[in-house]
């Protein structure tokens, strides 16, 4: 599609508000103005219908194992193949409003370097793929969740350098249990290295470790950590009392229940929410039983979740899925939410010209069918 047309007549969800039946005006992919309802429009440019329709930013998954029977934990032998396969979950995601991603990945060291090859090959921008989230390997045996044990290592400058290396510049967040002795040592090499920390898979009290000085956030919070208690403080009660970190939620209607994502609504300003999915492998197939790393995992109404011992390790459900859900548990503005899936994340990340509805921003925008229910068109850069 040209870079240069006029969207008409739709809902256009900016991050402090919706505007109904308003219009925008994209000169060479970047949002050029807005228009409120009824106000005079630009003659002599392509026209975009939207109306009725809600009109977002293009989302993103911020925590992304994978989905459509491809995990990026096991994208192939080679480069070339784990390139195919990214570029298909890529068309995957992009087919159902979700313009950008952060492989998520729990593997050794071998495993990240197969990603970052097989991303170096893709070549998508850096807006599409912004870099690799490592959750692990520094994390707490007893919370390990999904993760397995094989794959677990004690903090070390070291361990953490060889991540680094194989990461080939493209790592950005990493999961780190506070409460593991040498956590703390960590967190200026994480800072140096422009690696954000994400607390979690821990049984960290608080009062007992010391957070990071630079940005951070936590690792699906609730999910995998010491709990919000009236006897011992546990991680989750953390972001509840210190306004620094984001904040990781999964919104899938399993991994955290309507009442607390309720409370979260309520509790934590705009722009600390992340929403993000945990997708694994399985999500947006049909449920049934798949492979996964050489075991047997089932999806269901329950999750993603190992065959064997009925342990959850990720989600069916991602993107315009999270909003949904979100929307239906919390009853939040709509802007809110969109705000959750888009802005958010790429803010986090430090990406300043997308994720939302604005002048001067790229217009990366996924115009909807329904109740966010499927694209009706992606446009912008993918």
């Amino acid at each position: 599609m040209d870079s240069d047309y006029l969207l008409v007549g739709g809902r256009l969800v900016l991050p402090e508000a919706v505007v109904e039946g308003g219009s925008l005006l994209v000169e060479a992919g970047r949002v050029a103005r807005l228009f409120e309802p009824g106000a005079a429009l630009p003659a002599g440019v392509r026209r975009v219908d939207a109306a009725g329709a809600w009109v977002t930013p293009g989302l993103m998954e911020f925590h992304f194992h994978g989905a459509g029977g491809i995990g990026v934990d096991a994208l192939g032998a080679d480069a070339d193949e784990a390139a195919g396969n990214l570029r298909r979950l890529a068309a995957f995601l992009r087919e159902r409003g979700v313009t950008a991603f952060m492989p998520t990945i729990v593997s050794e060291e071998s495993a990240v370097e197969r990603l970052a090859a097989g991303l170096e090959v893709a070549g998508f921008p850096s807006w599409t793929v912004p870099g690799i989230y490592v959750e692990g390997p520094f994390v707490n045996p007893a919370k390990r969740g999904g993760i397995p044990l094989e794959f677990l290592r004690s903090p070390d400058p070291a361990v953490f350098e060889r991540f680094r290396l194989a990461a080939r510049g493209r790592l950005r967040v990493m999961t780190i249990a506070p409460e593991l002795p040498g956590a703390e040592a960590l967190y200026e090499g994480f800072a140096a290295a422009g690696v954000l920390a994400a607390l979690g898979h821990s049984e960290a009290v608080l009062g007992r470790f010391a957070a990071p000085r630079a940005p951070f956030g936590l690792t699906h919070l609730f999910n995998a950590m010491s709990p919000f208690s009236h006897k011992d403080a546990g991680l989750a009660m953390l972001p509840f009392l210190d306004g620094r970190p984001f904040v990781e939620l999964v919104s899938d209607g399993v991994h955290v229940n309507d009442e607390t994502l309720a409370i979260c609504a309520r509790a934590f300003g705009a722009g600390r929410i992340i929403l993000v999915s945990d997708a694994a492998c399985a999500a947006g197939l049909p449920s049934g039983e798949y492979d996964y790393f050489g075991r047997r995992i089932v999806s269901g109404e329950r999750g993603v979740r190992y065959a064997d011992t009925d342990v959850l390790m990720g989600s069916r459900r991602f993107g315009p899925e999270l909003l949904r859900n979100w929307l239906r548990a919390t009853g939040r503005p709509v802007h809110e939410a969109v705000r959750a899936l888009s802005l958010t994340p790429r803010r986090t990340l430090g990406i300043d010209d997308r994720g939302a509805i604005a002048s001067g921003q790229a217009a990366e925008l996924v115009v909807w069918e329904g109740e966010f229910e499927a694209p009706r068109l992606v446009l912008g850069s993918g």
